[in-house]
């Protein structure tokens, strides 16, 4: 039914339409009147005054209709009618675009995969064309003179004057830091070569945009051998993943320009792997001294752009490289590395390792000058009395498990890994890919490997390197009889697990392939006669290296690293391996006590055993896909299982505040030097809890007071609350606590590292410190109802309340989180 409204009077009471004594009149039209007015709007849409007086009195059932009714029934009839056919229209219009949006997008696609693969075709045509051209036009550098020879095509460099200008600037960029005065070089007396052969000294930077480091040495080769070996820079660097020369240009002075992409793996699993996009330039000089510098290049220099890789940070190199000079017995070569590795996008914790030129020079040129060693005692048949096997045998093998570890470490999705657990609050790390597996897995198509993190204090890594070797029960020892289903399809061929696997003795050297600081042995584990009987396993080897035994101070790395193999294994097979990597934080070369805090995750005692190790740790588990959910649940019970046993070792042999092995001038070679400084940790963290407490909450933390004559540290180290502070990391590890909260918790300051979050806020109140999280994200601070705390002798302490809060590092960072239990009493009863 239909109404149109006449008159002035009219009113709508509850969208019911009633007539009013005022004399307005309603109209209702009846489906009888509908009918008859839809046939003659068919047959004309806008009557004029006399064809609709003509339809009142023609039509019976109008009768009751006035004329001025019946015109607004056909306007609101025209104004429906173009409504609709508006909404057509624009249906039609968003069909009509939709279909020309797919055809556009399904011609872009074809069109992006042409200008792919024109790209692919025009690179390899410019590269047939280049190398045709350098084999030409260029000389063997031997017999190149410095001066241009004009029968070379002066074309070639004018072609590339740009990047000929770049690269005469990074030479003289380099060599005003290699033998000039660019940068203000420090001898590093306790980095030496290990060879009575080598003559050298190594240097670091004082001050510098980032990290430098730089060596002056003599080695038995010829210049050409010698910038040979240089170059192949995977070989000796195991940091290094991949090198790829992308172009390459010659000179019209005899030289070589190339433009090379280069990537290294993150040495740790919480900061993203580096590459570099770099301009390489290999040239003589007129004193037939050579020279191969490399610096970064960008959008803005007259080079291509780069290759692009999501999982990389892309650092920057300075002008760095080496000049070789020829002489009777070899070369004298000057190497300098200087980069800046973008410190600032990896967490706090691990700074240290992405800003000390100390570690530069252990990690890149002490490894450069010591495989031009290696290689010259291999061609000279000098091999070690416990070198069992060929030296270059060795060293592919040390070589292929530490790339396999590194691959665990870093997980890169170009290399087929999947994340399967991106949950912060998990504890361990999950990847898996599919992969063709050779060897002893011939039924298996998948991996998943398992990683984690943490934080040990008071360890020197070589010495739990070797801890970790003779203590192998230990953390080897976990019960998969709750898995026996994983167990026996995937780790019994990789893991001996409890009374399923024995030790058969002491492991079988094969050698060493850094003189005594790497070790290469093969372990056998035989099978236990209480095996189950489903397990179709027999004995377990695995071929395992030892390294960084001989690594002290700074930076100091120890690596255990093995992999399942089989007696018949082929040089192809792929090894999975697994183990440990632990890295010693701090810095001998800070001289600024007040950057301390803001530098080092947890600020370490230059001399003392304060400075953290920082524990890596992945394994690789291979098996047949449709076992994955019963793997999973094994692989990460077994990551728990070691982490718990390593902490338990680590406790075992830390010594309580500061380690004497440490302060030896054998372990800490810079001792000797006197190059000591006093940790201002405690004092700086107690200063930034209360400037925290403050920013966060509004006031002062109770009876703090600035102006007291006791220190920021000693209000708060016996301050009546129970103060803990926890790294603000996906495995909170304990940094602090004062007085109050070492008596709440029935513990020693050597033993924080042990506490758990969840043993300190867990009690019975199963509160979790990630529940927490997104208050204290939001807001800088979170208020815990009364509760109770659990102590390292199990038993309960209650707290009337209780605030966690960020504590900021000087650089506006979350440096740690800190918690206060007020009115905090021991429960007598469990």
């Amino acid at each position: 039914m239909e109404g149109v409204t006449v008159g002035a009077g009219s009113k709508r009471v509850k969208g019911v339409r009633r007539q009013r004594e005022a004399g307005a009149r309603y109209a209702r039209y009846t489906e009888q009147q509908i009918e008859v007015l839809e046939k003659l709007y068919a047959e004309c849409s806008s009557p004029n005054h006399f064809q609709r007086a003509q339809i009142i009195r023609e039509e019976p059932t109008l009768r009751n209709i006035d004329n001025k009714q019946l015109k607004v029934w056909f306007q609101n009839r025209r104004c429906r009618e173009k409504q609709r056919k508006e909404n057509c229209d624009l249906a039609s219009e968003n069909r009509r675009l939709t279909a020309a949006n797919k055809m556009l997008r399904q011609e872009n696609d074809g069109l992006q995969k042409k200008l792919a693969q024109l790209i692919c075709e025009n690179e390899h045509l410019r590269n047939q064309v280049l190398n045709l051209t350098t084999t030409i036009t260029t000389y063997d550098l031997v017999h190149q003179p410095e001066t241009n020879n004009p029968q070379m095509p002066i074309r070639i460099a004018n072609s590339n004057n740009g990047l000929l200008s770049l690269a005469e600037e990074t030479k003289k960029e380099f060599l005003s830091k290699a033998v000039g005065t660019a940068i203000n070089w420090i001898p590093v007396p306790w980095l030496k070569l290990r060879n009575p052969g080598s003559l050298g000294t190594i240097y670091v930077s004082s001050s510098c945009i980032g990290v430098a480091a730089r060596a002056f040495a003599t080695v038995p080769f010829k210049p050409i051998k010698t910038i040979e070996l240089l170059k192949d820079r995977p070989s000796w660097s195991r940091r290094c993943r991949n090198i790829d020369v992308i172009a390459k240009y010659p000179a019209n002075n005899g030289g070589t320009i190339e433009l090379i992409y280069t990537q290294y793996y993150a040495p740790i699993i919480m900061a993203c792997a580096r590459d570099f996009w770099t301009l390489r330039y290999t040239c003589m000089l007129g004193d037939g001294s050579y020279v191969v510098c490399e610096k970064s290049i960008s959008g803005s220099d007259a080079a291509p752009s780069s290759p692009a890789a999501l999982e990389f940070v892309r650092g920057r190199m300075m002008a760095s490289g080496y000049l070789v000079r020829p002489r009777d017995d070899g070369s004298t070569i000057y190497l300098v590395d200087h980069m800046d590795l973008e410190a600032s996008s990896v967490p706090e914790v691990a700074r240290p390792l992405y800003e000390s030129s100390e570690l530069v020079a252990k990690k890149m040129i002490v490894s450069a000058l010591h495989y031009i060693e290696h290689v010259a005692n291999e061609e000279n048949d000098k091999q070690t009395p416990a070198c069992r096997e060929d030296p270059a045998f060795l060293r592919s093998f040390s070589q292929r498990l530490s790339r396999g570890f590194n691959d665990a470490v870093n997980c890169f999705s170009e290399d087929g890994w999947t994340l399967m657990n991106s949950d912060a609050s998990d504890d361990v790390i999950m990847s898996i890919r599919r992969t063709t597996i050779f060897g002893a897995y011939t039924t298996s198509d998948t991996v998943i490997c398992v990683k984690a993190s943490c934080l040990l204090h008071n360890i020197v890594p070589a010495s739990m390197v070797q801890l970790l070797k003779e203590r192998r029960s230990a953390w080897m020892d976990f019960n998969f009889s709750d898995h026996s289903v994983a167990f026996t399809k995937a780790a019994c061929f990789s893991y001996p697990g409890h009374n399923t696997h024995n030790l058969s003795g002491a492991p079988v050297l094969l050698g060493h392939t850094n003189h005594e600081d790497e070790t290469l042995e093969v372990i056998r584990f035989d099978r236990s006669a209480d095996l189950l009987l489903t397990v179709s396993s027999g004995d377990i080897y695995h071929l395992q290296m030892s390294n960084g035994m001989e690594d002290n101070g700074f930076g100091a790395c120890s690596e255990l690293i093995f992999a399942p193999v089989d007696r018949t294994i082929p040089d192809d097979a792929v090894l999975f391996a697994s183990g440990f990597r632990i890295y010693l934080l701090g810095s001998h070369t800070d001289t600024n006590p007040s950057t301390d805090l803001t530098s080092n995750e947890a600020s370490n005692t230059r001399n003392g055993a304060q400075a953290p190790s920082m524990l890596i740790l992945a394994f690789q588990f291979p098996f047949e896909a449709h076992l994955q959910e019963e793997v999973v649940a094994m692989a990460r019970q077994y990551i728990r299982h070691v982490i718990s046993s390593v902490k338990k070792i680590s406790a075992e042999i830390m010594t309580p505040g500061s380690n004497p092995e440490m302060n030896s001038t054998e372990a800490n070679p810079a001792a000797e030097f006197n190059i000591s400084l006093e940790s201002t940790y405690a004092v700086n963290l107690a200063t930034l809890i209360c400037q925290s407490y403050r920013s966060s909450l509004g006031v002062d933390i109770l009876g703090f007071n600035s102006q007291s004559t006791d220190s920021a540290f000693e209000q708060i180290q016996f301050h009546p609350y129970a103060i803990i502070c926890f790294s603000y990391t996906a495995a909170p590890v304990c940094l602090y606590s004062n007085q109050a909260g070492l008596t709440m918790l029935e513990t020693q300051s050597d033993n924080l590292q042990n506490l758990t979050v969840d043993r300190v806020l867990g009690g019975s109140n199963n509160i979790s410190l990630y529940s927490m999280l997104p208050t204290i994200n939001q807001q800088g601070y979170a208020i815990l109802p009364p509760g109770q705390c659990l102590s390292v002798m199990d038993r309960f302490v209650s707290y009337g309340q209780a605030v966690v809060w960020r504590v900021h590092a000087p650089d506006g960072s979350i440096h740690c989180l800190a918690m206060a239990f007020v009115d905090w009493s021991s429960v007598q009863e469990i």
